[in-house]
C-alpha cells in the first residue's frame, strides 16, 4: 500500500506520541549501571583506536566561514 503525503504525517501524528511513551518508559526501567559497562567497550575502542589532533580545529572552521560569507553576497 502506497501512503500519500498527508497519510504519512497523519500516520507519524498518531504513532509518534505512542512511540514517545514506550521510548520513556524503557528509560525509566534501564538499569544504568548495566548500560554503563556495556558502553564502556565502545569508549575505550575510540581512545585505542584514535589518533591524536594536532590542531583544535579552529583554522578549519574560520576557513569555513569564510567560504560562507564570500557564498551569502
Amino acid at each position: 500500500m502506497t501512503m500519500t503525503a498527508a497519510q504519512w504525517v497523519e500516520h507519524w501524528q498518531r504513532v509518534g506520541p505512542i512511540l514517545e511513551q514506550i521510548n520513556a518508559e524503557e528509560l525509566r526501567a534501564m538499569d544504568v549501571r548495566e548500560a554503563i559497562q556495556k558502553i564502556l567497550p565502545m569508549c575505550d575502542w575510540c581512545f585505542e583506536n584514535s589518533e591524536p589532533r594536532t590542531t583544535s580545529g579552529l583554522v578549519e572552521q574560520q576557513r569555513y566561514f569564510a567560504k560562507m560569507k564570500m557564498y551569502e553576497k
